[in-house]
């Protein structure tokens, strides 16, 4: 009776607790799970003669927490992201498969200004610098500090910063964490004027650079900062859409060379009927020519970098361009159409990719002289289907085909007889995020 009447109290007590916390703040718990099948045949470069398909299923589990007051927020989401039989059934699990995926506090100082400040997705625009990189299993988060500032109700400024460093230590270790950066500042300003939406983006983007000092020994530590800026404007009306971006890259790579790279880009779409949408538009990305031998070219990179955006969003969806590859390499110019149409629940698209390298191709068949290739590098061809069972449960696919040529063989390598293809189909649950789910698209 005495251990029932402590159980009884215990509850109370809790229930008490429980109901104070609610008038004061609000917890929520929410979850996310993405699975995906793949069919791949040369995705990212050319299928080589010979060689076979690979076939998987990856997924991503994640569950979110999030303690919120009227004054400041919690935000903590965990994820386990791991391919279909990487750990036996009977095994440990000690791949390190389940990691943070963002942890950050967030402060609202006044109605205008807030501070977050942890492990957070950036996105911005459409994710072409910033991405939250979500068609990727494991995502893209940076550990940051975010200042956000509100004009108006239709201005707002963005001051963010990073400044990473391999662990705690009470001297200066060189920061050596390979594929990241060691520090970036940049601001982002976005102006809704009725129908137009104006963003300008500036990025001072610092990667360590570490070399050994051929007079000493001493291996020297430097940051190297290279400043991506730009505008983007948007224009919607029930009929059409307008896009326009221009970014201008400089300052210094992570090779200790000057930077002069570009990233334009304009397209047009036009609903002719309910639920239609044919775009047309193209992309040029510079790049380093392959047969400019003068050292004052050699002394600059012409190649841009789109650095942290959803890469898999442009240029066609089976990633040979700028998705952990071709960065300093001889460019893009895409040329697109895409058409999809929507109705109700489903989503179908086309979309047709004519690639061209931006800058001059070396034919290296050719020993006696340099001569160039044909700048043409191939055709893609993207099938996808959307179905949204109800809000927040979608199944999506797709169908891609690579048609490469000779100069497509020549940078990213494999054969042209091989069909280069892929598919894929996943299952993606996430309730309370948007009513129409769907990932790593651009529609």
């Amino acid at each position: 009776m005495r251990t029932q009447r402590k159980n009884l109290i215990g509850l109370l007590v809790f229930a008490i607790c429980v109901m104070t916390l609610n008038l004061q703040a609000q917890f929520t718990v929410t979850g996310q799970y993405m699975s995906r099948g793949e069919y791949r045949h040369g995705f990212q470069s050319l299928a080589d003669t010979n060689q076979k398909a690979s076939l998987f299923v990856s997924q991503r589990a994640r569950i979110n927490a999030e303690y919120k007051q009227e004054k400041y927020k919690i935000y903590v989401s965990a994820q386990d992201v791991r391919t279909w039989g990487s750990v036996a059934n009977a095994a440990i699990d000690t791949k390190g498969l389940f990691s943070v995926f963002e942890a950050y506090g967030e402060l609202n100082c006044s109605k205008k200004f807030s501070a977050k400040i942890g492990r957070q997705v950036l996105s911005y625009d459409d994710d072409r610098i910033f991405g939250g990189l979500d068609w990727a299993m494991q995502a893209r988060r940076h550990d940051a500090a975010v200042f956000k500032y509100n004009l108006d109700s239709t201005t707002t400024m963005h001051f963010g910063g990073a400044y990473n460093q391999n662990s705690e230590s009470n001297k200066l270790i060189q920061y050596t964490v390979a594929g990241n950066y060691k520090s970036f500042q940049y601001f982002w300003l976005n102006k809704q004027i009725k129908k137009l939406n104006l963003s300008f983006l500036a990025l001072n983007n610092g990667v360590a650079y570490n070399r050994v000092n051929t007079t000493t020994g001493v291996r020297d530590s430097m940051t190297l900062y290279q400043q991506t800026f730009g505008l983007r404007t948007e224009y919607k009306t029930d009929k059409m859409i307008g896009l326009v971006y221009a970014y201008y890259q400089m300052g210094d790579d992570n090779t200790n060379r000057k930077t002069s790279a570009v990233d334009l880009c304009g397209e047009i779409g036009y609903k002719p009927a309910k639920g239609f949408l044919v775009t047309l538009g193209a992309e040029y990305l510079s790049g380093q020519s392959q047969t400019d031998t003068a050292k004052a070219y050699r002394d600059v990179n012409h190649s841009f970098n789109p650095y942290y955006g959803t890469n898999h969003r442009f240029n066609g969806y089976m990633d040979y361009f700028y998705v952990g590859n071709h960065i300093n390499s001889v460019g893009l110019l895409d040329a697109y159409l895409r058409l999809s149409y929507t109705h109700k629940k489903t989503l179908l698209s086309i979309n047709t990719h004519m690639f061209n390298a931006a800058a001059d191709v070396k034919d290296k068949s050719v020993t006696t002289s340099i001569a160039k290739m044909n700048a043409h590098l191939g055709a893609e061809v993207d099938f996808t289907f959307s179905h949204n069972f109800t809000d927040g449960v979608a199944v999506q696919g797709g169908y891609s085909q690579m048609f490469g040529t000779a100069t497509m063989k020549a940078i990213k390598g494999g054969q042209l007889s091989p069909l280069s293809n892929w598919a894929y189909v996943m299952l993606i649950i996430r309730p309370g995020k948007v009513a129409w789910t769907k990932c790593g698209l651009k529609m």
